[in-house]
């Protein structure tokens, strides 16, 4: 598999595809930057974890770069807060 643009990584997601970036990548359920999950499908949708410094859990910029973009490409009532994720269970 050819290396993949982030966005052609996040599209691949959001249509539950397997896609590889330099440091982004999914499975097709979970959505990574570098080893961290930062989307995850979950009840049919996809949601969002929100690693950024607004979001109060910032870990890297590239990190937070990734984030913003996955972002845009959800609806906003599906990015959730990282102390929420890990509280309803869908990340640890």
């Amino acid at each position: 598999m050819a290396t993949q643009t982030n966005q052609e990584v996040i599209n691949a997601f959001l249509n539950q595809r397997p896609a590889k970036g330099w440091r982004l990548t999914t499975d097709g359920v979970n959505l990574y930057s570098y080893a961290l999950v930062i989307g995850k499908w979950f009840g049919g949708k996809p949601f969002v974890f929100d690693y950024t410094t607004t979001g109060g859990a910032f870990q890297s910029m590239t990190t937070s770069q990734h984030v913003g973009l996955a972002k845009r490409s959800v609806i906003p009532d599906n990015v959730v807060l990282v102390e929420v994720a890990k509280e309803l269970k869908f990340i640890q």
